[in-house]
């Protein structure tokens, strides 16, 4: 076994967080044991908990780690893409992969909350807000007559619907019909989601207009 003195408290730290990644990427949140990253590590039960509080403080952090890559993989996921429709294409199919290729980590940074209520939670709200705002910014991009309160609101409900697949895609037979049949299924809640977003955007811009010839109208009958 290793010894705490070979390595500083930082060191044992990220050695902690990787090895706990590993264990939960081959047998998910149910194979995690203190024991088991104590001993992916070479070290004793003793010096994990030198470095963290107890297991649930351990998971909470890589919840975030695991967040922090996932938006690092729906960012990496724009570089390609020129228009916002294409950008919110992409961004689904980089979240739909992600989850298939970590699925164990993926659910457990949505799903598991610490036992213990004074734990501070590692998964913090900017963490999951920024997400959100990548795919608000391709909203506000097709739609620069909503409100910033109705950007916020659409990316959520647009990414709830691409989470819903990626649910179903792990724990159903979505699975089994292929990757082509969950990528159509992703085009087409993206597509028709769009196709409605467009429609009231076109209608306020008409509004719009309407109001403004109305005022033009009636600014003219008082100067007559």
């Amino acid at each position: 076994m290793g010894r705490r003195g070979e390595h500083n408290k930082a060191e044992i730290e990220a050695m902690a967080l990787e090895a706990a990644e590993g264990i939960i990427e081959k047998e998910g949140y149910s194979g995690l044991s203190a024991r088991k990253v104590a001993s992916a590590m070479g070290y004793t039960v003793g010096s994990l908990y030198f470095v963290f509080k107890n297991l649930d403080e351990l998971v909470q952090r890589v919840n975030g780690r695991t967040l922090d890559q996932l938006y690092t993989t729906l960012a990496e996921g724009l570089d390609d893409c020129l228009v916002p429709q294409e950008c919110l294409y992409a961004l689904g199919f980089a979240y739909l992969d992600f989850a298939t290729r970590h699925t164990h980590r993926w659910r457990m940074a949505f799903e598991r909350r610490p036992r213990n209520e004074g734990l501070p939670l590692e998964i913090h709200q900017d963490k999951m807000n920024r997400l959100f705002v990548l795919v608000g910014d391709q909203l506000q991009a097709l739609a620069t007559r909503h409100s910033n309160e109705e950007i916020a609101l659409a990316a959520r409900a647009l990414w709830c619907g691409i989470h819903g697949i990626a649910i179903l895609t792990i724990t159903s037979d979505l699975r089994s019909e292929g990757q082509q049949s969950v990528r159509q299924l992703t085009e087409h809640l993206i597509g028709h989601y769009l196709s409605g977003f467009s429609v009231q955007e076109r209608d306020a811009q008409t509004g719009a207009e309407e109001s403004g010839i109305f005022n033009a109208g009636a600014i003219s009958a008082r100067s007559l």
